[in-house]
Order: structure tokens, then C-alpha cells, then sequence
């Protein structure tokens, strides 16, 4: 493993910043590298992969799933992932409810004005939660994924402000927020939580 990288990760976790591992980056040997250095949360966004790794990597890994939920797939990331970090459909929440054993969702949130884009819009927040508190499933925060073509300024407008809505909710303790691309901005606006990938291996 690079000393460069290690550098980077001990720099993040040393600030109090978890980091969720993006794996669908590296194939398992570099995976396990990774692993040896002590880091147990990985994230997949594809199914089919979080069940062949959970199944076949060590058992102590926390896995988060990250990609788009569809109600036939709800079962699996229920049985095998840990997190789901990318909930954004509260249609799911009965089907969810019945699944769920030790499950924890994190909330996708859009700020952006765009309704193509992932996430719950900020006017449809409360009721979702509440929703969520209704049928007794775990939520623990937020995740935010703003545009990649924003400009670093438009990035911590957005950062911070998911940061206000963070402080609304006393009894969550995440905020994912920050990608390769842009993790050093989110930590300066009160991210909790980091999902890297492609910048450890470039």
C-alpha cells in the first residue's frame, strides 16, 4: 500500500471523520489490503457484489450499501449489508420494515434543483422521517452527494447546509458526506462520514 494513501486515511480518521471504503474501485486483494490496515466499513452499490463479498470476505466487515434500491433487491441488502446509505424511496418503508432485523438507513437528501437527481427533496424531509419512525425502522442521519460539476464554492454552500439540517436531528450521529472529489471540503463543513474510492488507487 502506498505510504501516500496511508498518510490520507490517517489523516481523515485521525480528525474524528470515519471513512466507508468504496470497493467497487479495486478487485479483493486490494480490498484486503485495506482491510489489514485495519479498516472494516465497506460500501458496494451493486448486489450481486455485496453478496459475493460478505459472503466470502471476513465476517467483521460492516458493509454499507450505496446504489439505487429496488424493492426485488431488498431483501439481500437487508440480509447482508450492514448500512444502507442511499435510502431515498419512503414506498419502500413497509416492505422494509418487514426485512429490516438489524438494518440502519441513512437518508439521501437532494438539495438541488434537479427531480432527475437521488433523494428526498428538503420539503418532503419531516414527513419521510416520520414515516421512517412509523414503521419502527433504525435511522441514524444523512448522506449528501451534490453535483460533481459544481463549483467548490456551490459544494460547501450545499455542505453546509446539509450541515444546518445535521444539527435539527440531535439523535442522528451521521452525516455522510464527501467522495474523492471533494471529501476535503465536506470535512470542513461538519462531515461524520466519508465514502472514498477511486482517489486511493489512482
Amino acid at each position: 500500500m502506498d505510504s501516500k494513501i496511508i498518510e490520507l486515511l490517517d489523516e481523515i480518521t485521525n480528525s474524528g471523520i470515519d471513512i466507508c471504503l468504496i470497493s467497487k474501485y479495486w478487485d479483493d486483494q486490494k480490498l484486503m489490503q485495506l482491510y489489514n490496515l485495519g479498516y472494516r466499513k465497506f460500501g458496494e452499490n451493486r448486489v450481486d457484489s455485496l453478496v459475493r463479498r460478505a459472503q466470502n470476505l471476513p465476517d467483521d466487515i460492516e458493509w454499507h450499501f450505496v446504489g439505487n434500491i429496488q424493492s426485488r433487491d431488498l431483501r439481500k441488502i437487508c440480509q447482508f449489508a450492514s448500512i444502507i446509505q442511499s435510502f431515498d424511496r419512503p414506498d419502500l418503508l413497509e416492505k422494509l420494515s418487514k426485512f429490516k432485523e438489524d438494518i440502519v438507513i441513512l437518508i439521501q437528501v437532494n438539495l438541488v434543483d434537479d427531480s432527475s437527481r437521488n433523494g428526498i427533496n428538503l420539503n418532503e424531509l419531516d414527513s419521510v422521517i416520520k414515516k421512517i419512525t412509523n414503521f419502527e425502522i433504525k435511522c441514524n442521519g444523512f448522506m449528501f452527494h451534490p453535483p460533481i460539476e459544481l463549483s467548490n464554492e456551490e459544494k460547501i454552500r450545499y455542505f453546509n447546509e446539509m450541515n444546518k439540517i445535521f444539527s435539527k436531528y440531535p439523535d442522528y450521529s451521521i452525516l455522510s458526506m464527501g467522495t474523492s472529489n471533494d471529501y476535503h471540503l465536506a470535512n470542513k463543513c461538519g462531515a461524520t462520514l466519508n465514502r472514498l474510492g477511486r482517489v486511493l488507487f489512482e
